[in-house]
């Protein structure tokens, strides 16, 4: 067995083709920053590879789709890998469906370290420090299908350290069953370990994070391997924006408390977990609608450009996009007992919930009021039952506020009739 270590990078979905998502009312000081984070990300990947000088680095696909990028995104990733070519750092990269290797442009050759598997075959390369084999990656691009094949990676044992490197989703289990030290995966933009111990499965994750779905922090793995074949394995977070939703619950509201004082308190744990990165926020508010001291949009609006002005500016600026009231499963009884419309409504509402909505029947209004495409006609009629659930949900609370008298603007960035996520 090797008595060498081997010390190496597993990176991937860079996405340089992707904008920054979820970001109402973008600020003008932000603009610039938002458009250079994923590029800035996956620029300290191959910086912290020349530092720690790596043996190599593991690109498990999706880094960027050559056409939509235009000349500067291959331009991008060509001046990296020459960099590391100079310091003989070698790139193997298992491409994914964006970054499909028949997409790569024919007038742009790679430098010599870069090895880009097929997506035809599964291929062995071995990796060799002064001539002595140290690793073997076993890698494919993606073919077009979801789910990594697991009966692919097979090699005869030998002393050197085996690698998978594939994107796609991969089942756990199936993994285990071949004889692999190190799963280097890419495809689920959250960075994930599969199996904690050997053999070690890692998916690497987005190096950025581009909206509220991929919340969290985000980067790449360090993984150092002594001449055991023991391995040390790192997170290292290279996002300079980060997603974060913060939920201010009954409890959190009770006993009239003030929700600047609660949000306050909020930011500044937000600020010292993430340290110096950029936070963009999502409010969700689950509100006592009865005893509530702050209600309607009105409240909620002025709640939101409080936010911005004292907390939105600044070299870490925790940006909020908006405000939303979580749909609350039941409305105070006193309301639904009243003889008046809004009493009528709530009535109505609570038995269409029971039932799940099965009653209600969008086709006649949607057919004669609606203008759309046929696409957008059905979606509204042939909902599945938990997406009419929610939008009986957001309906409800939406019909309470008009009937109240609250004023209503359906654009504004405090969705008081909102979502209905847990």
């Amino acid at each position: 067995m090797s008595k060498e270590s081997i010390r190496f990078i597993h990176a991937g979905d860079f996405h340089l083709e992707r904008p920054m998502q979820d970001l109402l009312d973008l600020p003008e000081h932000l603009k610039q920053a938002l458009v250079d984070a994923p590029w800035k990300a996956a620029e300290a990947v191959f910086e912290t590879a020349l530092i720690e000088n790596v043996d190599f680095i593991l690109l498990a696909g999706d880094l960027l789709n050559p056409v939509s990028c235009g000349a500067c995104g291959p331009a991008f990733l060509i001046e990296h890998f020459e960099e590391l070519r100079q310091r003989n750092i070698q790139v193997y990269w298992a491409a994914g469906q964006v970054d499909d290797p028949d997409r790569w442009p024919d007038a742009v050759a790679l430098p010599s370290n870069v090895h880009l598997f097929s997506k035809r075959q599964l291929e062995p390369v071995v990796h060799r420090r002064n001539g002595f084999a140290l690793a073997t990656i076993l890698g494919r691009s993606n073919d077009g299908r979801e789910s990594i094949r697991a009966a692919e990676f097979q090699i005869d044992s030998d002393d050197t350290y085996v690698i998978a490197l594939a994107h796609g989703s991969a089942d756990r289990e199936s993994l285990l069953t071949q004889r692999i030290d190190y799963w280097a995966l890419g495809g689920n933009h959250q960075r994930q370990a599969l199996h904690g111990e050997a053999p070690h499965m890692r998916i690497c994750g987005t190096t950025q994070g581009r909206s509220f779905a991929e919340e969290g922090p985000h980067g790449y793995w360090t993984v150092e391997v002594d001449g055991n074949h023991d391995a040390q394995i790192t997170a290292q977070d290279v996002d300079s924006f980060r997603y974060v939703v913060q939920t201010l619950d009954k409890e959190d509201l009770a006993m009239g408390r003030d929700i600047r004082q609660l949000m306050t308190k909020r930011v500044s744990r937000l600020q010292s977990e993430n340290g110096a990165r950029h936070l963009i926020v999502q409010w969700r508010i689950e509100m006592d609608l009865e005893n509530a001291s702050m209600v309607g949009p009105a409240a909620l609006e002025e709640i939101l450009s409080w936010l911005r002005r004292e907390y939105g500016h600044g070299a870490c600026s925790v940006w909020s996009t908006d405000i939303e009231v979580i749909s609350p499963k039941t409305f105070p009884s006193k309301w639904q007992e009243e003889d008046t419309i809004l009493g009528d409504f709530l009535r109505t509402a609570t038995d269409n919930r029971k039932t799940l909505g099965k009653n209600i029947n969008l086709k006649p209004i949607v057919e004669g009021e609606t203008p759309g495409s046929p696409a957008w006609e059905s979606l509204l009629v042939n909902e599945e039952a938990n997406a009419a659930t929610a939008m009986l949900d957001r309906a409800t609370l939406l019909g309470v506020d008009l009937l109240r008298g609250h004023k209503i603007d359906l654009l504004a960035p405090t969705r008081r009739f909102g979502g209905t996520k847990a």
